[in-house]
């Protein structure tokens, strides 16, 4: 991997993992989050919630999205797994956007799903 700079204010280092092992018992893919690809990759994870009103049930509803951003020379790719270095969390990446823009290279935007948390 290139240089590691990012414009973004990182909140963590990461690991990423990619890939798929055999389950033991059935042989069944899983994905492997015991070795991962890269480590100690600038990242910024964060979660944001939104409150919306469902008139049809007359309450009010929380959606979460969590959102992560890591440097442009990343190599990373939907379906990876991306653990956050500080707490531990486990997230699979959803989506990957690459922005353009003239001057600099943007950060690399990711839409994640948390899935485990040490070890997932």
């Amino acid at each position: 991997m290139a240089v590691n700079l990012m414009w973004a204010l990182a909140t963590c280092r990461a690991s990423i993992y990619r890939g798929t092992s055999a389950d033991p018992d059935y042989g069944d893919p899983v994905p492997n989050n015991s070795a991962p690809l890269y480590t100690n990759v600038l990242a910024a994870i964060e979660e944001k919630r939104a409150t919306f009103w469902d008139h049809a049930s007359q309450t009010p509803r929380v959606v979460r999205s969590v959102l992560g951003t890591v440097p442009s020379t990343t190599d990373i790719k939907t379906g990876d797994r991306i653990r956050d270095g500080k707490t531990g969390a486990l997230y699979v990446v959803l989506n990957v956007t690459r922005p353009q823009q003239a001057g600099r290279e943007p950060d690399t935007q990711l839409d994640l799903k948390r899935v485990g948390d040490d070890g997932g």
